[in-house]
């Protein structure tokens, strides 16, 4: 195949092209940025600042998209990976970044977005945003996978952009006891498709499709239970970080160390500032982690939770704790909230990737809580719905946390004061 040159740059590239280029920042969805004449190149697998040879994979009028082919100049933040499914299997991409770089990455795109989207200056910017929180030691975190039997049994993941799979009989980025599983299952062999979750008491649970067995994790020293269909916090692997004790409650004092998520309930709690006469809006409640955690110091939590499955979860874990003051719904959070008619003093959101509804935006500015707490893990849709949410509310607080490492998906806390509430306490 022909190669085209780097200074015919006035014509459009063609797809199976390849070129060489020179990479810039980030985007968001973890590509490099590189230019070919105007046209922006977004480079899968390369570093900032790297002179690297390329494949042109889609070719649009105003961008197109490659993937690495070859590293000419690498840049001194480009390390070899460690796992030797990298490059294959499609679950991690910034492997080949050193973790303070994929760190500083991440907050780099996260403030971009909100820029683009907010139109705001770099001072503006400076005045709420705050360093991000990533692991001392960023491998062995996930307390749960998704694997699928190969041709010969044997469990894999899905290949990069493909629905061909590889083999894995170990995973870097799992917890220890779901790597022994993979171990066990490689040589036992699997159908269809397992998940494997740990539990509290060290051992990995093994789970076909929409079983119902029950794990236990703990958030913040609390309990909560997990059904086999049901979501949970993925990073719970702890670590002693006594430099994050001014983030954390006060009631708790962690005797085996803290995990990404502890960091992520705790700058929720942080952020809702309840004194116990409060009450919270959960309006993706999940298995009711930020609802129930909130419970104690506030006077009524409402829990707004569309699946089933995590819905019941909430109850039961309600109950268990004593909770009696969190009512849970199990409907959408678009269909509730218009109907809600009821004050509400802080609201949560911890929405999917694809953000809030219109609905949910719009009911939220009608209640107009005093305060919102928004966990997002997509930052354009957090900046589009900040867009929203803005036109009411000021921006206090936006903390990057890392809670998915060697991958360019992007965590984080936003929390919002209702501009009369600002003016007032001013």
């Amino acid at each position: 195949m022909a190669t085209t040159q780097s200074s015919l740059t006035d014509a459009p590239v063609r797809v199976g092209d390849l070129i060489e280029v020179t990479t810039g920042a980030f985007a968001h969805g973890g590509e490099a940025v590189a230019r070919v004449g105007e046209l922006v190149c977004f480079v899968a697998g390369a570093a900032s600042g790297e002179r690297v040879r390329v494949r042109v994979t889609e070719a649009r009028k105003r961008f197109a998209r490659a993937v690495l082919v070859e590293v000419r100049e690498a840049s001194p933040e480009r390390v070899t990976p460690p796992c030797p499914y990298f490059g294959t299997c499609g679950g991690c991409q910034w492997q080949f970044l050193s973790y303070p770089a994929q760190i500083a990455a991440k907050a780099s795109i996260l403030r971009d977005q909100l820029q683009r989207a907010l139109r705001l200056p770099d001072m503006a910017l400076n005045s709420f945003m705050q360093p991000p929180i990533g692991m001392r030691d960023p491998w062995a975190y996930r307390n749960t996978i998704s694997v699928i039997a190969d041709a010969e049994g044997h469990p894999a993941y899905r290949q990069l952009h493909s629905h061909a799979t590889v083999a894995v009989d170990h995973c870097p980025i799992a917890q220890a006891p779901i790597t022994r599983a993979l171990a066990a299952l490689t040589r036992e062999g699997i159908e269809g498709e397992v998940t494997i979750r740990t539990d509290l008491d060290g051992a990995a649970v093994a789970l076909a499709p929409d079983e119902r067995t029950p794990t236990q994790h703990m958030l913040l020293g609390v309990p909560f239970r997990t059904d086999g269909t049901a979501f949970f916090q993925v990073n719970t692997r702890r670590e002693a970080r006594p430099e994050l004790a001014a983030l954390l409650p006060d009631d708790w004092q962690p005797t085996d160390g803290v995990s990404m998520a502890d960091v992520l309930a705790a700058l929720v709690l942080k952020g809702m500032m309840l004194t116990g006469h409060e009450t919270v809006l959960d309006a993706y409640a999940g298995v009711g982690t930020f609802a129930l955690l909130a419970a104690p110091h506030a006077r009524r939590v409402i829990a707004v939770e569309e699946v089933e499955a995590a819905a019941t979860d909430t109850r039961h874990n309600a109950r268990v704790l004593g909770r009696e003051n969190v009512i849970v719904h199990t409907r959408k959070a678009e269909r509730l909230l218009p109907a809600l008619h009821e004050s509400v003093d802080v609201a949560v959101l911890d929405p999917p990737r694809a953000g809030c509804a219109p609905a949910v935006l719009d009911a939220l500015l009608a209640l107009a809580p005093a305060r919102i707490v928004y966990v997002s893990c997509d930052p354009a849709t957090l900046a589009r719905d900040l867009v929203t949410l803005t036109a009411r509310y000021e921006i206090v607080s936006v903390y990057p946390v890392d809670m998915f490492p060697q991958t360019f998906h992007i965590e984080s806390v936003t929390t919002l004061i209702r501009k009369e509430t600002q003016e007032a306490a001013t």
